[in-house]
C-alpha cells in the first residue's frame, strides 16, 4: 500500500485523514497480516519510518515501493505534485476528496492561486479507480460534475480529539457561570470568524455579558487580517476576560477546551466535513453552526442552524440558547434545546447525539477503510479482494475480536456493495 499526502501535519485535517489509514495499515502488520504500507509526502513535521519524504515525481519514480504499490491511496485536499503519479500507475487507486475552500472566500493571493489551481485539476481524481469523500456535500458535488455514482462515496474523518460526555473530566456548568462558547479551526475568513466576533461584540453591546467566548486555531497558515482582528479583540477584552485565543493547542488541551465548553460556534462559509462538530458533539457540547457546505449533514439536525453569513441571526441563535439555560438554571428545571430537528429537553437530546455518534464509531470507521481497500482491488486488472483483507474487515466489526491496542481511532463511514 502506498498512501500519498502533500503534507503531513498535527492538526491538519488532510493530514489527519493520512495518518488514521497508515495506523491502521501499520496495526494490521505488525499483527501478522501480509501488508507493508508506506506514506509518501513533500513535508512532514513527523518523524515515522513509514512516512518518505520526496521532492516530487521524479524522485518519487525512483523508489521501489512506488513501483512495488498494489494500492495507491491519495489525500486530496490542496494540490500537489505527487497527485499527478494517478497518471503514471496502472494500479488500483483511492482518491479521498477533502474538497477546496473556494477561491471567491479567500484573501491571500498565494492561497487564493493555490486553490483555483486546485479546483480547476480536480476533474483528474477521474483517473483513480475509486473516489471516496470526507462528507456528503463533497459527494453531491461529485456526483454533480459528472462522477459515476458508484465510483463516489462519504468516507467520513474521525474524531481526531475529544472527551466524550460523562467522563470525569468534563466540566459541567454551576449555576451562575456564563454560558461559555469556543471556536475550534483555522484564523481565516472562509470559517465565518469575522462573522462571530461581530456576533458577540454585538451581544456584549446590547448587555448580554453572561457569554464569553474561546477562540482555538493554528497559526501555520493564517489569514493575517482575520488573525490581527482576533488579537484585538482578545487586548480589548483583557480585563473582562470575554475572548481568550489559543494557538496551536495541544491535543490534551483542545481536549480540555470542549470538556470546559458548553457550546461549540461553527460560523464557517464553507465546511468539506466539519471535524469540530463530531468532537463537540462527543463532549457534550451544543453545536450551533451556519448552513454552509457539510455542517447540515454533520449536526444531524441536533443543534441551531442560521443563514450563513447573517451575523444577527448568529447573534439570535447564541442569546436564544443563553437566554433559556440561564432561565432553566434560574427556575430550577431542564433546559430545552431548539434544535433543527424540534425541541428536546436535555436528556432527550443527550440521547439523540449519542445514538446519532452512533455512526461515527471506531468499528465503522477501520472497517469502512479496509472495505473500500477490497472494493478498490476487485475494480483491478486481478479482481478480487485477498482472504486477509476481507478477515480484517471482518475484525474491525467484531469489536470482541481485537486486542485493546488493536482499537482504531473514531470515525464513520458509507460505502457501496462490492
Amino acid at each position: 500500500m502506498a498512501l500519498y499526502s502533500g503534507v503531513v501535519f498535527g492538526h491538519d485535517a488532510v493530514s489527519t485523514s493520512f495518518l488514521h489509514k497508515l495506523r491502521i495499515l501499520t496495526r494490521l502488520r505488525d499483527a501478522g497480516f501480509p501488508v507493508e504500507v508506506i506514506g509518501f509526502t513533500h513535508a512532514t513535521d513527523y518523524v515515522d519510518p513509514d512516512i518518505r519524504l520526496v521532492s516530487g515525481l521524479s524522485d518519487l519514480m525512483r523508489s521501489p515501493e512506488f513501483a512495488a504499490a498494489d494500492v495507491h491511496v491519495f489525500e486530496y485536499g490542496m494540490w500537489f505534485e505527487l497527485l499527478n503519479a494517478l497518471f503514471l500507475i496502472d494500479r488500483p487507486s483511492l482518491v479521498i476528496d477533502h474538497n477546496t475552500t473556494p477561491v471567491e472566500l479567500i484573501n491571500e493571493p498565494e492561497v487564493r492561486l493555490a486553490c483555483a489551481k486546485s479546483r480547476h485539476e480536480r476533474h483528474n481524481l477521474t483517473r483513480a479507480t475509486y473516489v471516496a469523500t470526507d462528507g456528503e456535500f463533497t459527494r453531491d458535488e461529485l456526483l454533480a460534475m459528472g462522477f459515476a455514482a458508484d465510483s463516489v462515496s462519504a468516507l467520513h474523518l474521525p474524531a481526531a480529539t475529544a472527551t466524550p460526555v460523562g467522563s470525569s473530566t468534563h466540566v459541567s456548568r454551576r449555576p451562575g457561570d456564563p454560558v461559555r462558547l469556543l471556536y475550534i479551526g483555522r484564523f481565516v475568513r472562509a470559517k465565518g470568524v469575522l462573522d462571530l466576533l461581530d456576533a458577540v461584540e454585538a451581544l456584549w453591546a446590547d448587555g448580554t455579558t453572561d457569554v464569553t467566548l474561546t477562540m482555538a486555531g493554528s497559526v501555520r497558515f493564517p489569514d493575517t487580517a482575520v488573525l490581527a482582528a482576533i488579537e484585538e479583540a482578545c487586548a480589548a477584552h483583557r480585563e473582562d476576560g470575554l475572548v481568550t485565543m489559543h494557538v496551536d493547542a495541544s491535543d490534551a488541551e483542545i481536549a480540555a477546551l470542549y470538556a470546559a465548553s458548553d457550546v461549540l460556534v461553527m460560523p464557517s462559509h464553507h465546511e468539506g466535513f466539519c471535524v469540530p462538530v463530531i468532537e463537540a458533539m462527543t463532549s457534550g457540547c451544543y453545536v450551533i453552526g451556519s448552513d454552509a457546505g457539510n455542517i447540515p449533514f454533520v449536526m444531524g439536525g441536533l443543534g441551531t442552524q442560521f443563514p450563513c453569513g447573517d451575523t444577527d441571526a448568529l447573534a439570535l441563535a447564541i442569546a436564544g440558547y443563553t437566554n433559556e439555560i440561564t432561565s432553566a438554571e434560574r427556575d430550577l428545571r431542564e433546559p430545552v434545546l431548539t434544535t433543527t430537528a424540534g425541541a428536546f429537553g436535555l436528556a432527550e437530546w443527550h440521547v439523540r447525539v449519542l445514538r446519532h455518534l452512533e455512526e461515527y464509531g471506531a468499528e465503522q470507521y477501520e472497517a469502512g477503510f479496509l472495505h473500500l481497500l477490497a472494493v478498490v482491488l476487485d475494480r483491478g486488472t486481478t479482481p478480487g479482494a485477498p482472504s486477509w483483507l476481507v478477515d480484517a474487515e471482518r475484525r474491525a466489526r467484531t469489536p470482541s475480536s481485537r486486542t485493546e491496542d488493536d482499537t482504531p481511532d473514531r470515525s464513520v463511514i458509507s460505502v457501496p456493495s462490492r
